[in-house]
């Protein structure tokens, strides 16, 4: 009988198909990837710090997701995927995506010019919605301004900001003629998206992006105007003593546009199918999202700017910092590859651990997907 057994299992696995065993070495090869990110993240995060989350997609599935350390220390309630983190500049693309909604929507042309929305000497020129978006208005940043010129006792708005550019003329270069990468210009745009749809910035995104795309529990978050972010994580940086310090308060924390969204894994991985099988806006307007319009020259290399991505032929990506936040995402165009790492630390990009990241998972693709 033993005999018998043995031989029937010799049989069994010899009668494996090529497919089977094609499959079996696919989830050996993920489980070396999934240590490995583990290894790499463990070597960085401290499981009593502050800490980061990570989302790796392909093909429609979420191959990883996870977090690693904690979202809040004094509670010592971990980070998971499901913990919503501060995103810095990658709040840019949702920004871009109110305005793409109202173009959508029949209500807004991206080469409408500013003016026509808001009168001002400022935008006399024929700065356009499109520059706004694309970093190529001409104007000056609001938000550099702000860090001297505003009162810190005070939550600035994005109505302080519209106020800002109407009070004199803050042009600095033609329109069109010149990328600048502007922050307090996406700080302007959601006083346009107001005015252009007749309701409040954040309750339009959530209402016509982030509730479209899946992103149910993902919101912009004004300091000003508070409200609960379920599973939030805090912000923290080390002082000089080494001890890890909230950072939450910022009087610049009350401005949305250019950065305040908070989001999960969960989420993003919604929002990345939403993006990749074109159910937020019509076909038409989800082909713009990654077309490039402005061009930015460093060191000779040519790179460019879409709405709320830097992208290349085969990639679409943006980083994001803040008090106490590094964000990154890289979405690949010529693959069905997305990764995004949230921190609520500012440590993301001190030791290679974006690049590291992404050169273990592509690997990964390349040799068994």
């Amino acid at each position: 009988m033993k005999n018998t057994i043995i031989i029937f299992l010799i049989l069994f696995v010899s009668c494996k198909s090529p497919s089977d065993k094609k499959v079996e070495t696919k989830d050996i090869e993920l489980e070396k990837l999934r240590t490995s990110i583990d290894s790499l993240f463990n070597s960085n995060i401290e499981e009593n710090e502050p800490g980061a989350a990570l989302l790796v997609s392909y093909d429609g599935q979420m191959i990883i997701g996870k977090g690693f350390g904690l979202r809040n220390i004094e509670t010592k309630e971990p980070i998971t995927k499901s913990t919503n983190m501060r995103m810095g500049s990658v709040s840019k693309q949702f920004t871009a995506l109110t305005i793409l909604k109202l173009v959508d929507e029949g209500k807004i042309s991206l080469n409408d010019s500013v003016y026509s929305i808001f009168p001002v000497e400022t935008f006399k020129d024929g700065t356009t919605i499109e520059q706004l978006i694309n970093h190529t208005s001409g104007e000056a940043d609001a938000e550099e301004a702000f860090f001297t010129e505003w009162d810190s006792t005070r939550i600035a708005e994005n109505k302080n900001i519209l106020e800002w550019y109407s009070k004199e003329n803050r042009t600095i270069t033609k329109p069109g003629e010149k990328y600048q990468y502007n922050n307090g210009i996406y700080e302007l745009i959601p006083s346009i998206v107001e005015k252009v749809s007749g309701q409040e910035f954040a309750e339009f995104a959530k209402e016509k992006v982030f509730n479209k795309a899946g992103m149910n529990k993902t919101n912009f978050f004004n300091l000003a105007k508070p409200i609960a972010i379920e599973e939030r994580a805090f912000c923290y940086e080390k002082d000089s003593l080494g001890n890890w310090k909230k950072m939450d308060g910022h009087f610049l924390n009350g401005l949305l546009g250019a950065g305040g969204v908070y989001t999960s894994v969960d989420d993003y991985f919604q929002y990345d199918l939403a993006l990749r099988n074109k159910t937020i806006f019509s076909e038409k307007t989800h082909e713009i999202i990654f077309k490039p319009s402005s061009t930015e020259k460093k060191n000779g290399v040519e790179n460019y700017y879409a709405m709320g991505w830097h992208v290349t032929d085969s990639t679409a990506l943006h980083g994001g910092g803040w008090f106490g936040t590094n964000t990154f995402t890289k979405r690949y165009l010529d693959k069905p590859l997305t990764i995004a790492i949230f921190m609520n630390r500012n440590t993301l990009f001190a030791n290679g651990l974006v690049k590291k990241t992404d050169s273990l998972v592509v690997d990964y693709i390349k040799n068994y997907r």
